[in-house]
């Protein structure tokens, strides 16, 4: 990305811790929303540096995850599942990873059938469609190429800067963020929206993609980190009111629901909250929804902890 994004997206991180659907609103009154139990840090075996942006693929085998999100040298890496809670350090992806700096390769994505997503620097801006796609095998990244869609803003500021696939891979909950360093610390504006798959790599926003997301889009809040649960019913996602960003700012990790996927989504719930200090963010489900992770930091580093469910 450009000169002015990358030390705004750097900051903005270091800061941090760093179908038819009724129009009827749908506050959740009504709906079972899930609970989740204590906070446990996850082992991850030769890892000596900062775990952020989590994801759990749906095998359940590989924890996908990028070290600090400084945008000067962000790369994606890998864990091979021990446990649940300990996993064995396997290294970068090879494949997605840009080698010069300034770059940032971050947030992975996989659907089940192995089809890999990540937000990514390259070209910018240039290019200002930065969403990418690869075909996933044990570690390594082919056939990679730049997803293509109608969901990008294709405005300077305006970046896809988080994203959550669908299990199936037929919807993308995208995170567009507006960065304008003369006016904001960090984003400026977000917006959470849905688009549909075309093909490997195009998708197109849905029609009632604003109905569906009623009741969670308000624009009193800064939006990022969007997943969704592989049964569409419950998805999640990190914010914070919008303003100054202060030592007392809370970062919220949220979950909306619905009963339906024809249905919109309740307005959102929130799960657990922290200070920037102890930041807690970017929150990912295991394939059946008994586990969340998620990254936090501890002591000055960003480590990925987990929740089972109640």
């Amino acid at each position: 990305m450009n000169k002015i994004y990358f030390p705004l997206l750097g900051l903005f991180f270091i800061i941090l811790g760093i179908s038819c659907a009724s129009d009827d609103k749908n506050t959740g009154e009504n709906f079972n929303f899930p609970s989740f139990g204590a906070e446990r840090v996850v082992s991850i075996n030769g890892l000596t540096f900062d775990a952020m942006e989590p994801f759990i693929s749906p095998d359940g085998t590989y924890l996908l995850f990028n070290n600090l999100n400084d945008g000067t040298n962000t790369r994606l890496y890998y864990a091979v599942r021990v446990n649940d809670s300990v996993f064995d350090f396997a290294g970068e992806l090879n494949g997605p990873n840009q080698t010069n700096p300034p770059h940032l390769d971050a947030v992975p994505d996989l659907d089940a059938d192995g089809n890999f997503y990540w937000t990514s620097t390259r070209n910018y801006p240039a290019e200002l469609n930065n969403l990418f796609r690869g075909s996933f095998t044990n570690g390594v990244v082919n056939n990679i190429g730049r997803v293509q869609g109608d969901f990008y803003k294709n405005t300077s500021g305006w970046l896809v800067m988080d994203h959550g696939i669908s299990t199936d891979g037929q919807f993308l909950y995208y995170n567009n963020a507006r960065f304008d360093s003369s006016a904001c610390q960090g984003p400026c504006e977000t917006e959470l929206g849905i688009a549909e798959r075309v093909n490997d790599f195009e998708f197109r926003v849905l029609s009632n993609e604003a109905s569906i997301l009623q009741n969670i889009n308000d624009s009193n809040y800064i939006y990022y980190a969007p997943c969704i649960s592989s049964d569409g019913l419950e998805l999640y996602f990190t914010r914070y009111r919008k303003g100054q960003i202060t030592p007392e700012t809370q970062i919220e990790i949220c979950v909306a629901v619905r009963t339906d996927l024809a249905d919109v989504f309740s307005e959102p719930r929130v799960l657990f909250s922290d200070v920037v200090a102890d930041i807690i963010e970017a929150p990912t489900l295991t394939v059946d929804k008994q586990i969340m992770y998620y990254h936090r930091k501890i002591a000055g580093t960003h480590m990925i902890v987990m929740r089972n469910r109640n």
